[in-house]
């Protein structure tokens, strides 16, 4: 008999935490969350307090990401040192102004009543140190601490990188940690700040009991490869395969009166019916990508609206989380779908309600919501390819970050010579980025990325005929010249 490979020991030193199955949807990819802060921060505070917070309030920030016995999972130094530290923190520093060196405008400057659609300024190298990871199998490789911050640091702006496995942090989750930063940076006493246990795993219950579902609702399961290969048709990646990303900036005017009217008509049909603001731009967002489909295009459209889960009754004793958690914590809320010729045809208002009554529909079911996180953390399960759609038809991620508020974040603790000041050091733009290799920036999501006094802000990428075609419909404004 042959005899069985022995298991392999945890690394000493280390203390670990194996990954949920929410985690692992996002394993693939590696994220950064952009922050430009108008002031000039200092880098040492900076890099003191977070180290600090980490090391003190949530050491799982500090991981190292592992693949043992068949299992990711998060390896924890029981120390923090020079030797493992529970970040990398790289700093570039420019003696200059950002905005008079003829480099790419932020696009916070525009200004308008009406939605306008704007290049990406392409502002990547200011949140990147060249040797930041690119694929979460060099975390893997390399035992690099999960978390890297690059901060590029001109007299006007700072730049603030925040790059991570996305199966580490989620937009809330990133927040959490930032939020803690901001209030460490701002003088608060570091035990008055909520922080993560080590080893909490509040979807650990999900992982045993019994899995009644095939699948997650609204997802499907993919076509082997050799099936999908003789089915598979030019996809639309193919005939238009290069990648153009935009940033989509609509008025909250033009969302508040479309959503009066709305309510409006909801009120003279005796309704008891509501949309929020979300649903609008959600409704008002689809109808401009789809709008110039044809009326006999009947190709289905799965739209799923990504929801954060921690304020849901579905954790321990039927209520929400109580304490900060900063991994991912998502799920998607599939919206019927949608043939592709009614975008043209349906009105704002019924599409909105659309979005809306499928939102209401899940959380009033908490108990389908528990099925589908047992089948997302179920062993069997965890790494089974799924699909968004069926073959044949399209898909559409609706993500709203304005739940982390990240525009909120209150950086003037780091300014250097911040007494007296008058305003605060907050966030002007925020720039998500896709890290991986070959993908920068991944098709079919729709990210709201922030909101300021006046606009919510958008980033999406498409094909570039896409984007031409979107152009000459006229629904909205470029502010660039016809060449997209």
């Amino acid at each position: 008999m042959e005899s069985q490979p022995q298991p392999a020991s945890p690394s000493s030193g280390f203390r670990s935490i194996p990954c949920s199955g929410v985690d692992l949807g996002s394993r693939h990819l590696v994220h950064t969350i952009g922050l430009v802060i108008n002031a000039r921060l200092d880098p040492h505070r900076l890099q003191a307090t977070l180290w600090q917070l980490v090391e003190h309030r949530f050491p799982r920030a500090g991981a190292r990401l592992a693949f043992r016995n068949g299992v990711y999972e998060l390896q924890i130094p029981e120390q923090f040192d020079s030797e493992s530290p529970p970040f990398v923190f790289t700093v570039q520093e420019y003696p200059e102004i950002y905005s008079g060196s003829g480099r790419p405008e932020i696009p916070n400057v525009l200004t308008g009543s009406e939605p306008c659609i704007t290049p990406d300024p392409e502002l990547e190298t200011f949140f990147h140190s060249p040797t930041c990871p690119k694929t979460p199998d060099e975390f893997v490789q390399h035992s690099a601490p999960l978390l890297h911050i690059h901060v590029s640091v001109f007299e006007d702006l700072t730049f603030l990188g925040f790059l991570a496995p996305h199966a580490v942090f989620d937009a809330v989750g990133a927040r959490t940690l930032l939020d803690a930063w901001t209030r460490l940076l701002r003088g608060e006493d570091i035990h008055s700040i909520p922080g993560m246990a080590w080893d909490a795993q509040p979807f650990a219950p999900f992982e045993s009991g019994p899995v009644n579902v095939e699948v997650q609702r609204g997802w499907f399961k993919a076509d082997p490869p050799l099936r999908a290969q003789d089915k598979r048709e030019d996809s639309p990646a193919e005939l238009d395969p290069k990648d153009v990303r935009r940033f989509v900036r609509v008025p909250k005017t033009f969302l508040q009166d479309a959503k009066t009217k709305i309510m409006d008509e909801l009120r003279a049909e005796e309704s008891g019916e509501y949309v929020g603001s979300g649903d609008v731009l959600t409704a008002w967002w689809l109808k401009t990508l789809y709008d110039r489909r044809s009326l006999v295009d009947h190709t289905p459209v799965h739209v799923h609206v990504l929801k954060n889960l921690r304020d849901l009754p579905v954790f321990a004793n039927d209520a929400p989380l109580k304490d900060p958690y900063i991994h991912n914590a998502i799920s998607t809320i599939p919206v019927p779908p949608i043939p592709a010729g009614a975008f043209q045809m349906e009105s704002l208002g019924m599409l909105a309600l659309r979005i809306r009554r499928s939102i209401l529909a899940y959380k009033a079911d908490p108990e389908a919501i528990r099925a589908d996180l047992r089948w997302c953390c179920a062993e069997a399960s965890r790494y089974e390819v799924i699909s968004p759609c069926p073959p044949g038809a399209e898909h559409s991620f609706q993500t709203d970050w304005r739940a982390a508020k990240l525009a909120d974040l209150d950086f003037t603790g780091a300014v250097v010579g911040n007494e007296g000041m008058k305003t605060t050091a907050h966030v002007v733009f925020v720039y998500p980025l896709l890290c991986t290799v070959l993908k920068p920036y991944r098709r079919g999501v729709s990210r709201v990325v922030m909101d300021d006094a006046d606009a919510v802000w958008m980033c999406e990428t498409r094909g570039e005929k896409d984007w031409e075609g979107i152009r000459q419909a006229g629904g909205v404004a470029f502010t660039d010249s016809s060449s997209v």
